[in-house]
């Protein structure tokens, strides 16, 4: 049982940084996206 629970957490923090990864990635391309829309 301690397996599983250690295996979840291992999968919610691979979740967690794979969406701050994103998160980080796509900021830059929504800044210029909103530039350009104003414009």
């Amino acid at each position: 049982m301690a397996t599983i629970g250690w295996i979840a957490t291992a999968a919610v923090g691979a979740i967690i940084v794979g969406g701050v990864v994103v998160g980080v990635i796509s900021v830059p391309d929504i800044r210029r996206y909103l530039k350009m829309r104003s414009m």
